[in-house]
């Protein structure tokens, strides 16, 4: 295979860090890995101000290659970094601003971080992303400084790729939740005091194993949990989604990977505290909106990214 060691840095300023940024070493495998190496910023932050940019560019390798871990670290900060498969067919490097989370223009989520560590997602064994030659990303950069202190947001990712070709099962992801609940046109949303929304409730498809999870909401956010139920009510709790700027981000080895009998799925309720004396509705921004959401990732893919027409609520 091709050599991959390319170092892709988007981002204008050197300015220094305000505490080191951990380097990302090899991945802990036992398969000999290859390192694609990604990273995006620095991005000055003000106090207290809060930046979406992205930045669209081709992966270095000449050949299809699979994708068997991921790792990402992100500064402080970063509120999430995602990782997406483009259907753009032009590269715009230089960071630009762009929506959060913004699958409009038909770009796959394949990653997305929200962690200060703890960002490593070994796939199982069998398992894997494909990218095929000179594939097309999008790394989108999510950043709100909630300090009183300038900092210079900064996303870094490895893709591990094996150094020898093998047969793999597609890995996808699903991202789940609840909009409705949070809707401004249905008069919902967070108001002042303190809020549990209704529970959510989705059956996966079929045969799917979920590898990895973790929980999303915004700053009112104070608790999510996320359990694997036959219904909406309580079940085996997975994950519970405190605090919401660091939750947790839960993976599974191949002997404990989250299966669904026919009858189970994802059950999921999010609790909200909000002292101010207005109404927060589902939105983009992490300081003016609020969300309900998780997402997991799971194999065989079922040929798509699992979202809104299945699981938002």
């Amino acid at each position: 295979m091709r050599a991959l060691a390319l170092l892709l840095v988007v981002g204008c300023t050197q300015t220094q860090l305000p505490s080191p940024m951990p380097d990302l070493g090899p991945p802990d495998m036992a398969t000999p890995v290859q390192i694609v190496p990604l990273q995006i910023g620095p991005i000055p932050l003000n106090p207290g101000q809060e930046k979406t940019v992205c930045s669209v560019f081709k992966l270095p390798n000449a050949n299809p290659i699979d994708v068997i871990q991921i790792n990402a670290t992100l500064a402080p900060g970063s509120h999430h970094l995602v990782l997406y498969k483009s259907k753009a067919t032009l590269e715009k490097v230089p960071p630009f601003d762009c929506p959060p989370l913004d699958i409009s223009k038909g770009d796959v989520p394949v990653f997305i971080a929200e962690t200060e560590a703890n960002n490593s997602m070994p796939l199982p064994k069998g398992a894997a992303y494909h990218f095929e030659a000179g594939q097309m990303v999008k790394l989108e950069a999510h950043y709100l400084n909630a300090t009183n202190q300038s900092v210079d947001g900064l996303g870094k990712v490895n893709l591990s790729v094996p150094l020898q070709p093998g047969t793999y099962q597609l890995a996808d992801i699903m991202f789940c939740g609840s909009v409705l609940a949070l809707s401004s046109q249905l008069g919902t949303g967070v108001p002042p005091g303190d809020t549990t929304l209704p529970p959510g409730f989705y059956k996966p498809p079929a045969g799917v194993k979920v590898f990895a999870l973790t929980t999303h909401q915004h700053k009112r956010g104070a608790l999510m949990t996320l359990d694997k139920s036959t219904s909406s009510t309580p079940g085996t709790n997975l994950t519970m989604g405190q605090p919401y700027d660091n939750p947790p981000f839960v993976t599974y080895d191949d002997d404990h990977l989250v299966t669904f009998k026919p009858n189970e799925g994802f059950r999921w309720q999010c609790q909200y505290h909000n002292p101010n004396n207005k109404t927060y509705y589902f939105g983009q921004s992490a300081e003016d909106n609020e969300m309900c959401f998780f997402w997991a990732y799971y194999y065989p893919s079922v040929g798509k990214f699992i979202s809104d027409f299945d699981c938002w609520q």
